[in-house]
């Protein structure tokens, strides 16, 4: 005896070619079959004839097949991916450049075959989370969040460079903070799922957890990573609480969250100050430079100076100095990462610099409009999070770099030299790119009312 509804769902899902969701479209379809059958035989018809009215209803399977394979095919956001291809291109021209640069040469000590290397092991990366399923994250969020900060703790008897923890291998240096960081706010987008309403017990389980978190952030690195983190879990807080599916009161519990937060971020930063004196010192170096004109204060003024002496298009008076032994001398530490838009403007030009500025905003941008084409919460919540993060460490660096902002260790995202930084960022991208891909993965409940 022929099953006339299994042979019409089968020629249906002959015609889509994303198999993965076969199984949700089946049960979608059945449904509808069910549904229909039930009329007619309410009318009636025996169990065989509603059966086969109700198939013949539904229509042709191959032309539905046809149209659900264009609804559920998996897509790619080619905008971003050409953005932040044209990004990493920037970001090797300009490492080419600099490796020349005989002032710079013997203090940058950029590997051309290095940033390959990271450019491959990022395309690698972002490739695997582009494919990878990340729903499966959701049910291990609570697992990732404290792994995690069991790691970071662990991660205060690692050898530190210039106060960072790291890890070697081979030749090449892991910043453990950098991969902790988007693992906390992807994980907790997970936490927020399951705890973010309005029970008051759960709000506050969720602010403990992200004080932790920051804690941890706190006493192994540099100011900058608790500030990321921290503002970070205060936006996806804001996103969870304006949610339309939040049933407490969102002024309330807005305020709650920012009240803890900020009071909480305050006495941190008078703990880090009397704990970290140095830190307090590059703070008060930001507003008076010129009173530490060789220690803390020798960045500001040599930003101050880079910039005043750059120009349109070309390189800029004040970009080399002369020394008595070489005849050149470094002018910007860190020109290959932290400060490396202060290099761009000053060796190419503030053209090139508000061109690579227009290029990002466009990409930060894009990223963002992608948030609203994207149908689950927690794909929206792990997109907020990566967007967030992005955003933060590129504004920020960009004002550090024209002298408006307190350097406080932020390099910029796929421009900035550094292999845990750049090959996370592609990761990041990968992973966000999946989630859009799966975008039209999910079938709506009225999709054949």
């Amino acid at each position: 005896m022929i099953n006339h509804t299994s042979d019409f769902l089968k020629k249906v899902c002959n015609q889509i070619k994303y198999k993965k969701i076969h199984n949700d479209i089946k049960t979608e379809l059945l449904g509808h079959i069910d549904e229909i059958k039930a009329e007619y035989m309410n009318n009636g018809m025996s169990d065989s004839e509603a059966e086969k009215k109700a198939i013949k209803q539904m229509g042709s399977p191959d032309d539905i097949g046809k149209e659900l394979n264009k609804t559920h095919k998996p897509k790619i956001e080619w905008s971003i991916v050409l953005l932040i291809g044209l990004m990493s291109a920037i970001s090797g021209g300009v490492l080419y450049f600099l490796s020349k640069d005989i002032a710079y040469q013997s203090s940058t000590n950029i590997s051309i075959s290095h940033y390959f290397t990271y450019l491959l092991i990022g395309i690698i990366g972002g490739a695997i989370f582009y494919f990878f399923d990340y729903t499966k994250l959701e049910k291990y969020s609570l697992h990732l969040f404290i792994i995690t900060n069991i790691f970071l703790f662990l991660s205060n008897w690692f050898p530190t460079i210039n106060g960072n923890p790291y890890i070697t291998i081979g030749s090449f240096i892991i910043n453990p903070i950098t991969i902790s960081i988007p693992i906390l706010l992807i994980s907790f987008s997970g936490l927020l799922i399951k705890w973010g309403n309005e029970n008051l017990k759960n709000m506050l389980k969720l602010i403990g957890l992200s004080i932790v978190s920051i804690f941890m952030c706190l006493t192994n690195s540099s100011l900058a990573n608790p500030i990321l983190l921290g503002t970070g879990f205060l936006v996806m807080f804001t996103v969870s609480i304006m949610n339309k599916n939040f049933q407490g009161n969102r002024v309330k519990s807005l305020l709650l969250i920012y009240g803890i937060n900020i009071g909480g971020g305050l006495i941190a930063l008078v703990f880090t100050f009397i704990s970290y004196s140095y830190r307090y010192q590059r703070i008060l170096s930001f507003f008076q430079p010129s009173s530490d004109p060789n220690g803390s204060g020798y960045l500001y003024l040599t930003i101050k100076k880079l910039l005043s002496g750059a120009k349109l298009l070309g390189e800029g008076a004040g970009l080399h100095f002369a020394t008595e032994n070489s005849g050149f001398g470094l002018t910007l530490p860190l020109s290959n990462s932290e400060f490396i838009f202060t290099y761009i403007v000053s060796a190419f030009g503030w053209i090139a610099g508000i061109g690579l500025i227009l290029i990002i905003m466009l990409t930060i941008l894009r990223m963002t409009l992608t948030i609203g084409k994207i149908n689950t919460i927690y794909g929206k919540y792990i997109s907020s999070s990566i967007v967030t993060l992005f955003t933060l460490q590129i504004i920020s660096n960009i004002l550090m770099n024209l002298g408006l902002f307190p350097i406080i260790g932020i390099s910029l995202p796929i421009i900035s030299y550094g292999g845990t930084n750049f090959i996370v960022s592609m990761a990041l991208v990968g992973l966000m790119l999946g989630i859009y891909r799966r975008k039209d993965l999910v079938l709506s409940n009225n999709l054949y009312e």
